[in-house]
Protein backbone atom coordinates (compact mmCIF):
# COMPACT_ATOMS: atom_id res chain seq x y z
CA UNK A 1 0.00 0.00 0.00
CA UNK A 2 1.14 3.50 -0.82
CA UNK A 3 2.51 5.29 2.21
CA UNK A 4 0.80 8.47 3.34
CA UNK A 5 2.35 11.82 2.60
CA UNK A 6 3.38 12.27 6.18
CA UNK A 7 5.13 8.90 6.37
CA UNK A 8 7.05 9.78 3.24
CA UNK A 9 8.13 13.05 4.80
CA UNK A 10 9.19 11.28 7.98
CA UNK A 11 11.33 8.88 5.97
CA UNK A 12 12.94 11.81 4.22
CA UNK A 13 13.49 13.48 7.56
CA UNK A 14 15.35 10.49 8.96
CA UNK A 15 17.54 10.35 5.88
CA UNK A 16 18.41 14.02 6.41
CA UNK A 17 19.01 13.70 10.16
CA UNK A 18 22.79 13.77 10.07
CA UNK A 19 22.88 16.71 7.69
CA UNK A 20 20.44 18.67 9.82
CA UNK A 21 22.42 17.99 12.95
CA UNK A 22 25.56 19.28 11.30
CA UNK A 23 23.85 22.48 10.21
CA UNK A 24 22.03 23.26 13.46
CA UNK A 25 21.73 26.69 14.96
CA UNK A 26 24.87 26.17 16.95
CA UNK A 27 26.83 26.79 13.73
CA UNK A 28 24.67 29.61 12.37
CA UNK A 29 24.09 31.93 15.30
CA UNK A 30 25.69 32.84 18.56
CA UNK A 31 24.38 31.83 21.93
CA UNK A 32 25.16 35.20 23.47
CA UNK A 33 22.61 36.08 26.15
CA UNK A 34 22.19 39.48 24.51
CA UNK A 35 20.01 37.85 21.81
CA UNK A 36 17.13 37.54 24.22
CA UNK A 37 18.02 40.40 26.51
CA UNK A 38 16.47 43.82 26.87
CA UNK A 39 13.06 44.53 25.37
CA UNK A 40 13.02 41.53 23.05
CA UNK A 41 13.88 43.50 19.92
CA UNK A 42 17.49 42.40 19.58
CA UNK A 43 19.04 39.19 18.35
CA UNK A 44 18.77 37.07 15.22
CA UNK A 45 15.96 34.85 13.96
CA UNK A 46 15.06 32.90 10.84
CA UNK A 47 11.48 32.66 9.60
CA UNK A 48 10.47 29.88 7.18
CA UNK A 49 7.70 30.60 4.68
CA UNK A 50 6.82 30.40 0.98
CA UNK A 51 5.32 32.27 -2.00
CA UNK A 52 3.40 35.52 -1.38
CA UNK A 53 3.42 34.85 2.37
CA UNK A 54 7.22 34.95 2.34
CA UNK A 55 7.09 38.18 0.33
CA UNK A 56 4.86 39.74 2.97
CA UNK A 57 7.09 38.58 5.82
CA UNK A 58 10.15 39.90 4.02
CA UNK A 59 8.69 43.39 3.77
CA UNK A 60 7.41 43.25 7.35
CA UNK A 61 10.88 42.17 8.51
CA UNK A 62 12.52 45.07 6.69
CA UNK A 63 10.12 47.50 8.37
CA UNK A 64 10.69 45.89 11.77
CA UNK A 65 14.48 46.06 11.45
CA UNK A 66 14.32 49.73 10.48
CA UNK A 67 12.57 50.39 13.78
CA UNK A 68 14.75 47.91 15.70
CA UNK A 69 18.31 48.05 14.33
CA UNK A 70 19.62 45.46 16.83
CA UNK A 71 17.39 42.79 15.29
CA UNK A 72 18.31 40.61 12.33
CA UNK A 73 15.45 38.72 10.69
CA UNK A 74 16.09 36.37 7.78
CA UNK A 75 13.22 34.96 5.71
CA UNK A 76 14.00 31.41 4.62
CA UNK A 77 12.04 30.53 1.49
CA UNK A 78 10.92 26.91 1.74
CA UNK A 79 8.73 24.50 -0.19
CA UNK A 80 5.02 24.32 0.47
CA UNK A 81 5.48 20.64 1.37
CA UNK A 82 7.56 21.46 4.52
CA UNK A 83 10.67 19.76 3.12
CA UNK A 84 12.90 22.19 5.04
CA UNK A 85 10.78 22.22 8.19
CA UNK A 86 9.94 18.59 9.01
CA UNK A 87 13.51 17.21 9.04
CA UNK A 88 14.89 19.59 11.71
CA UNK A 89 11.73 19.22 13.80
CA UNK A 90 12.17 15.45 13.59
CA UNK A 91 15.81 15.79 14.58
CA UNK A 92 14.94 18.14 17.45
CA UNK A 93 17.52 20.70 16.33
CA UNK A 94 18.17 23.19 13.57
CA UNK A 95 14.59 24.30 12.99
CA UNK A 96 13.87 27.92 12.02
CA UNK A 97 12.90 30.17 14.92
CA UNK A 98 9.48 30.80 13.36
CA UNK A 99 7.69 28.42 11.01
CA UNK A 100 4.76 29.07 8.73
CA UNK A 101 2.31 26.15 8.77
CA UNK A 102 -1.06 25.96 7.07
CA UNK A 103 -4.02 26.03 9.44
CA UNK A 104 -5.20 22.67 8.13
CA UNK A 105 -1.83 21.05 8.96
CA UNK A 106 -1.01 22.63 12.32
CA UNK A 107 -2.87 20.14 14.51
CA UNK A 108 -0.97 17.33 12.77
CA UNK A 109 2.29 19.16 13.52
CA UNK A 110 1.28 19.48 17.18
CA UNK A 111 0.59 15.73 17.34
CA UNK A 112 3.74 14.63 15.52
CA UNK A 113 6.10 17.18 17.09
CA UNK A 114 4.75 17.35 20.61
CA UNK A 115 6.73 19.80 22.73
CA UNK A 116 8.49 21.42 19.76
CA UNK A 117 6.49 24.67 19.81
CA UNK A 118 6.59 27.49 22.33
CA UNK A 119 3.57 27.90 24.58
CA UNK A 120 2.22 31.37 23.73
CA UNK A 121 -0.71 31.30 26.14
CA UNK A 122 0.71 34.06 28.34
CA UNK A 123 1.51 36.24 25.33
CA UNK A 124 -1.74 36.05 23.35
CA UNK A 125 -4.14 33.73 25.16
CA UNK A 126 -6.27 36.60 26.40
CA UNK A 127 -6.63 37.94 22.84
CA UNK A 128 -8.66 34.97 21.59
CA UNK A 129 -11.75 37.09 20.94
CA UNK A 130 -9.76 39.33 18.59
CA UNK A 131 -9.42 36.51 16.03
CA UNK A 132 -11.86 34.83 13.68
CA UNK A 133 -13.03 31.64 15.38
CA UNK A 134 -12.20 29.42 12.37
CA UNK A 135 -8.55 30.55 12.60
CA UNK A 136 -8.18 30.39 16.38
CA UNK A 137 -9.33 26.76 16.53
CA UNK A 138 -6.19 25.73 14.66
CA UNK A 139 -3.72 26.98 17.30
CA UNK A 140 -5.12 25.55 20.55
CA UNK A 141 -4.33 22.18 22.05
CA UNK A 142 -4.84 20.98 25.63
CA UNK A 143 -5.78 24.52 26.72
CA UNK A 144 -2.51 25.92 25.39
CA UNK A 145 -1.98 28.42 22.58
CA UNK A 146 0.87 27.10 20.43
CA UNK A 147 0.76 29.42 17.44
CA UNK A 148 -0.63 32.74 16.22
CA UNK A 149 -3.40 32.73 13.59
CA UNK A 150 -2.33 34.56 10.44
CA UNK A 151 -4.72 34.85 7.50
CA UNK A 152 -8.01 33.49 6.24
CA UNK A 153 -8.72 32.18 2.76
CA UNK A 154 -12.24 33.27 1.76
CA UNK A 155 -12.73 31.91 -1.74
CA UNK A 156 -14.22 33.44 -4.88
CA UNK A 157 -14.03 33.32 -8.67
CA UNK A 158 -11.32 35.63 -9.97
CA UNK A 159 -12.07 36.51 -13.57
CA UNK A 160 -10.67 38.50 -16.47
CA UNK A 161 -13.26 41.24 -16.88
CA UNK A 162 -11.96 42.02 -20.39
CA UNK A 163 -12.52 38.42 -21.53
CA UNK A 164 -15.99 38.26 -19.99
CA UNK A 165 -16.93 41.55 -21.65
CA UNK A 166 -15.63 40.38 -25.03
CA UNK A 167 -17.76 37.23 -24.70
CA UNK A 168 -20.84 39.18 -23.61
CA UNK A 169 -20.97 37.53 -20.17
CA UNK A 170 -22.44 39.38 -17.20
CA UNK A 171 -21.06 37.76 -14.04
CA UNK A 172 -24.19 38.83 -12.14
CA UNK A 173 -26.13 36.34 -14.26
CA UNK A 174 -24.02 33.41 -13.06
CA UNK A 175 -26.00 32.10 -10.08
CA UNK A 176 -25.10 28.38 -10.16
CA UNK A 177 -22.13 26.26 -11.21
CA UNK A 178 -24.21 25.00 -14.14
CA UNK A 179 -24.60 28.65 -15.19
CA UNK A 180 -20.82 28.95 -14.92
CA UNK A 181 -20.33 25.98 -17.24
CA UNK A 182 -22.72 27.41 -19.83
CA UNK A 183 -21.03 30.81 -19.61
CA UNK A 184 -17.72 29.03 -20.16
CA UNK A 185 -18.93 27.47 -23.37
CA UNK A 186 -20.09 30.88 -24.57
CA UNK A 187 -16.76 32.47 -23.69
CA UNK A 188 -14.77 29.81 -25.49
CA UNK A 189 -16.82 30.39 -28.64
CA UNK A 190 -16.16 34.13 -28.55
CA UNK A 191 -12.59 34.43 -27.19
CA UNK A 192 -10.12 32.46 -29.25
CA UNK A 193 -7.58 30.29 -27.44
CA UNK A 194 -8.94 30.94 -23.93
CA UNK A 195 -10.56 28.41 -21.57
CA UNK A 196 -13.15 29.44 -19.00
CA UNK A 197 -11.26 28.25 -15.90
CA UNK A 198 -7.97 26.66 -14.90
CA UNK A 199 -7.00 24.08 -12.29
CA UNK A 200 -5.28 20.69 -12.07
CA UNK A 201 -7.36 18.11 -13.94
CA UNK A 202 -5.19 15.02 -13.37
CA UNK A 203 -4.23 14.89 -9.69
CA UNK A 204 -0.62 15.93 -10.27
CA UNK A 205 -0.90 18.99 -8.03
CA UNK A 206 -0.38 18.45 -4.31
CA UNK A 207 -3.54 20.42 -3.53
CA UNK A 208 -6.80 19.76 -5.42
CA UNK A 209 -7.92 23.27 -4.52
CA UNK A 210 -11.08 23.50 -6.62
CA UNK A 211 -12.53 20.34 -5.09
CA UNK A 212 -11.56 21.43 -1.58
CA UNK A 213 -13.27 24.80 -2.03
CA UNK A 214 -16.46 23.25 -3.38
CA UNK A 215 -16.63 20.62 -0.63
CA UNK A 216 -16.26 23.31 2.04
CA UNK A 217 -18.96 25.32 0.28
CA UNK A 218 -21.30 22.33 0.83
CA UNK A 219 -20.14 21.77 4.45
CA UNK A 220 -18.14 18.66 3.60
CA UNK A 221 -15.94 17.02 6.25
CA UNK A 222 -12.97 14.69 6.65
CA UNK A 223 -13.99 13.32 10.07
CA UNK A 224 -17.21 12.77 11.96
CA UNK A 225 -17.82 14.21 15.43
CA UNK A 226 -16.08 11.22 17.05
CA UNK A 227 -12.95 11.68 14.93
CA UNK A 228 -13.67 8.73 12.65
CA UNK A 229 -12.64 8.95 8.99
CA UNK A 230 -15.47 10.30 6.86
CA UNK A 231 -14.51 11.09 3.27
CA UNK A 232 -17.37 9.51 1.32
CA UNK A 233 -20.07 11.85 2.57
CA UNK A 234 -22.62 13.42 0.26
CA UNK A 235 -21.09 16.95 0.10
CA UNK A 236 -17.61 15.59 -0.67
CA UNK A 237 -18.98 13.33 -3.40
CA UNK A 238 -21.17 16.06 -4.90
CA UNK A 239 -18.24 18.51 -4.99
CA UNK A 240 -15.97 15.94 -6.65
CA UNK A 241 -18.61 15.21 -9.27
CA UNK A 242 -18.97 18.91 -10.09
CA UNK A 243 -15.23 19.37 -10.56
CA UNK A 244 -15.22 16.34 -12.89
CA UNK A 245 -18.14 17.89 -14.77
CA UNK A 246 -16.06 21.02 -15.43
CA UNK A 247 -13.47 18.82 -17.11
CA UNK A 248 -15.98 16.69 -19.01
CA UNK A 249 -17.73 19.81 -20.35
CA UNK A 250 -14.40 20.99 -21.77
CA UNK A 251 -14.13 24.33 -19.99
CA UNK A 252 -10.87 23.72 -18.09
CA UNK A 253 -7.29 24.63 -19.00
CA UNK A 254 -5.17 22.07 -17.15
CA UNK A 255 -2.62 23.63 -14.82
CA UNK A 256 -0.92 20.70 -13.12
CA UNK A 257 0.85 22.53 -10.30
CA UNK A 258 1.33 26.00 -8.83
CA UNK A 259 4.01 27.01 -11.33
CA UNK A 260 1.77 25.98 -14.21
CA UNK A 261 -1.12 27.92 -12.71
CA UNK A 262 0.99 31.07 -12.50
CA UNK A 263 2.07 30.62 -16.14
CA UNK A 264 -1.56 30.19 -17.18
CA UNK A 265 -2.47 33.46 -15.47
CA UNK A 266 0.45 35.43 -16.87
CA UNK A 267 -0.09 34.04 -20.39
CA UNK A 268 -3.80 34.82 -20.30
CA UNK A 269 -4.81 31.25 -21.20
CA UNK A 270 -7.81 31.12 -18.84
CA UNK A 271 -10.58 33.58 -18.03
CA UNK A 272 -11.23 32.48 -14.43
CA UNK A 273 -9.51 31.03 -11.37
CA UNK A 274 -11.41 29.58 -8.39
CA UNK A 275 -9.17 30.46 -5.44
CA UNK A 276 -9.13 32.56 -2.25
CA UNK A 277 -8.20 36.17 -1.62
CA UNK A 278 -4.51 35.34 -1.38
CA UNK A 279 -4.36 34.91 -5.18
CA UNK A 280 -4.41 38.72 -5.35
CA UNK A 281 -0.73 38.89 -4.45
CA UNK A 282 0.20 36.40 -7.15
CA UNK A 283 -1.83 38.14 -9.86
CA UNK A 284 -0.50 41.61 -9.08
CA UNK A 285 3.05 40.36 -8.57
CA UNK A 286 3.33 37.98 -11.53
CA UNK A 287 0.98 39.61 -14.06
CA UNK A 288 1.69 43.29 -13.54
CA UNK A 289 0.69 44.09 -17.15
CA UNK A 290 -2.88 42.96 -16.36
CA UNK A 291 -3.70 45.77 -13.92
CA UNK A 292 -7.36 46.73 -14.10
CA UNK A 293 -8.28 43.63 -16.11
CA UNK A 294 -9.25 41.41 -13.18
CA UNK A 295 -12.38 41.36 -11.06
CA UNK A 296 -13.90 38.92 -8.60
CA UNK A 297 -17.33 37.40 -7.96
CA UNK A 298 -18.81 35.18 -5.28
CA UNK A 299 -18.76 31.43 -5.74
CA UNK A 300 -21.74 30.22 -7.77
CA UNK A 301 -24.05 27.93 -5.80
CA UNK A 302 -24.80 24.31 -6.57
CA UNK A 303 -28.46 25.26 -6.84
CA UNK A 304 -30.30 28.58 -6.75
CA UNK A 305 -30.36 29.96 -3.22
CA UNK A 306 -27.60 27.60 -2.06
CA UNK A 307 -24.48 28.55 -0.08
CA UNK A 308 -21.83 30.72 -1.77
CA UNK A 309 -19.04 30.81 0.83
CA UNK A 310 -15.94 28.71 1.44
CA UNK A 311 -12.44 28.96 2.84
CA UNK A 312 -9.16 27.50 1.61
CA UNK A 313 -5.81 28.06 3.25
CA UNK A 314 -4.91 30.42 5.99
CA UNK A 315 -1.73 30.11 7.97
CA UNK A 316 -0.24 29.96 11.44
CA UNK A 317 3.08 31.35 12.67
CA UNK A 318 4.63 29.30 15.46
CA UNK A 319 7.83 29.76 17.48
CA UNK A 320 9.94 26.63 17.77
CA UNK A 321 10.92 25.59 21.26
CA UNK A 322 14.63 25.42 20.44
CA UNK A 323 14.79 29.04 19.31
CA UNK A 324 17.51 30.96 21.10
CA UNK A 325 15.71 34.28 20.51
CA UNK A 326 12.15 33.59 21.57
CA UNK A 327 11.52 37.15 22.76
CA UNK A 328 12.48 38.56 19.38
CA UNK A 329 10.44 35.89 17.58
CA UNK A 330 7.33 36.74 19.59
CA UNK A 331 7.93 40.47 19.16
CA UNK A 332 8.20 40.13 15.39
CA UNK A 333 5.02 38.01 15.15
CA UNK A 334 3.16 40.54 17.25
CA UNK A 335 4.36 43.35 14.96
CA UNK A 336 3.54 41.49 11.73
CA UNK A 337 0.12 40.13 12.75
CA UNK A 338 -1.15 42.20 15.69
CA UNK A 339 -0.55 45.78 14.53
CA UNK A 340 -2.26 47.81 11.82
CA UNK A 341 1.14 48.62 10.34
CA UNK A 342 2.05 44.96 10.02
CA UNK A 343 -1.35 44.03 8.64
CA UNK A 344 -1.12 46.77 6.01
CA UNK A 345 1.75 44.73 4.57
CA UNK A 346 -0.19 41.46 4.75
CA UNK A 347 -3.15 42.96 2.86
CA UNK A 348 -0.79 44.29 0.20
CA UNK A 349 0.09 40.67 -0.63
CA UNK A 350 -3.49 39.41 -0.54
CA UNK A 351 -3.32 37.89 2.95
CA UNK A 352 -6.75 38.53 4.44
CA UNK A 353 -6.32 38.98 8.21
CA UNK A 354 -7.85 36.75 10.85
CA UNK A 355 -7.02 39.48 13.41
CA UNK A 356 -10.31 41.36 13.45
CA UNK A 357 -9.34 44.71 15.05
CA UNK A 358 -7.62 45.49 11.76
CA UNK A 359 -11.02 45.54 10.04
CA UNK A 360 -11.62 48.99 11.57
CA UNK A 361 -8.40 50.48 10.18
CA UNK A 362 -7.91 52.85 7.29
CA UNK A 363 -5.53 50.40 5.57
CA UNK A 364 -8.14 47.64 5.53
CA UNK A 365 -10.74 49.72 3.74
CA UNK A 366 -8.65 51.42 1.06
CA UNK A 367 -8.98 50.63 -2.62
CA UNK A 368 -6.42 48.30 -4.19
CA UNK A 369 -4.57 50.22 -6.91
CA UNK A 370 -3.88 47.17 -9.08
CA UNK A 371 -7.43 45.82 -9.10
CA UNK A 372 -9.25 49.13 -8.88
CA UNK A 373 -11.66 48.11 -6.11
CA UNK A 374 -11.63 47.35 -2.39
CA UNK A 375 -10.56 43.76 -1.85
CA UNK A 376 -11.47 44.10 1.81
CA UNK A 377 -15.10 45.00 1.17
CA UNK A 378 -15.68 42.12 -1.21
CA UNK A 379 -13.92 39.40 0.79
CA UNK A 380 -15.46 40.58 4.04
CA UNK A 381 -18.84 40.06 2.36
CA UNK A 382 -18.00 36.43 1.53
CA UNK A 383 -16.59 35.63 4.98
CA UNK A 384 -19.74 35.96 7.04
CA UNK A 385 -21.00 32.37 6.89
CA UNK A 386 -18.13 30.08 5.92
CA UNK A 387 -18.89 26.48 6.97
CA UNK A 388 -16.68 25.09 9.71
CA UNK A 389 -14.18 22.45 8.59
CA UNK A 390 -12.29 20.45 11.22
CA UNK A 391 -9.11 19.04 9.67
CA UNK A 392 -8.17 17.20 12.87
CA UNK A 393 -4.75 15.91 13.95
CA UNK A 394 -4.39 13.36 11.12
CA UNK A 395 -5.07 15.44 8.02
CA UNK A 396 -1.50 15.20 6.73
CA UNK A 397 -1.75 11.40 6.97
CA UNK A 398 -4.94 11.53 4.90
CA UNK A 399 -3.73 13.97 2.29
CA UNK A 400 -2.01 11.66 -0.17
CA UNK A 401 -4.96 9.25 -0.16
CA UNK A 402 -7.36 12.12 -0.87
CA UNK A 403 -5.09 13.26 -3.68
CA UNK A 404 -5.14 9.74 -5.12
CA UNK A 405 -8.93 9.74 -4.91
CA UNK A 406 -9.07 13.02 -6.82
CA UNK A 407 -6.73 11.66 -9.49
CA UNK A 408 -8.73 8.45 -9.83
CA UNK A 409 -11.91 10.43 -10.45
CA UNK A 410 -10.40 12.97 -12.82
CA UNK A 411 -8.73 10.21 -14.85
CA UNK A 412 -11.90 8.05 -15.06
CA UNK A 413 -10.46 5.23 -12.96
CA UNK A 414 -13.26 5.36 -10.35
CA UNK A 415 -16.38 7.37 -9.70
CA UNK A 416 -16.36 9.83 -6.81
CA UNK A 417 -18.03 7.62 -4.21
CA UNK A 418 -15.84 4.61 -5.00
CA UNK A 419 -12.65 6.69 -4.96
CA UNK A 420 -13.45 8.32 -1.62
CA UNK A 421 -14.41 5.01 -0.01
CA UNK A 422 -11.14 3.53 -1.25
CA UNK A 423 -9.29 6.48 0.31
CA UNK A 424 -11.13 5.86 3.59
CA UNK A 425 -10.00 2.24 3.70
CA UNK A 426 -6.38 3.09 2.92
CA UNK A 427 -6.31 5.92 5.47
CA UNK A 428 -7.85 3.69 8.12
CA UNK A 429 -5.19 1.05 7.48
CA UNK A 430 -2.33 3.53 7.75
CA UNK A 431 -3.59 5.45 10.82
CA UNK A 432 -5.57 2.84 12.73
CA UNK A 433 -8.59 5.15 12.85
CA UNK A 434 -12.10 3.79 12.33
CA UNK A 435 -14.27 4.67 9.35
CA UNK A 436 -17.54 6.43 10.14
CA UNK A 437 -20.73 4.37 9.82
Amino acid sequence: MKKSLFLKMMAFALACLLLVACSSKDSSKTTDDSESAGDGTSGEITVASWAAAADALEEAAENYMEENPDAKITIQRVGHGYENIIPPLTAGMGAPDIVHVEQRDFQTFLRQFDGQFMDLTDQIGERKDEFAAIAWEAVEKDDKVLGVPWDLGPAAVWYRADYYEEAGINPDDIETWDDFIEAGKQLQEKVDGVKMVTFDTSGSDANPSTWMILMNQLSGQYNDEEGNINFANEPNIKAMEMVKKFKDEGIVYDSGDWSALVRTITNGDAASVILPVWLAGTISGQASDQAGQWNVMKLPAFEEGGPHQANLGGGVLAVTENSESKDLAVSFIEYALLTNEGQDVQMKYGLFPSWQPYYESEGFSKEDEFFGFKLSDFFASVSTDIPKLDFGPYYMDFHSELLDAYGNVMNDVMDAEEALKNAEERSSSSTGLDIAD
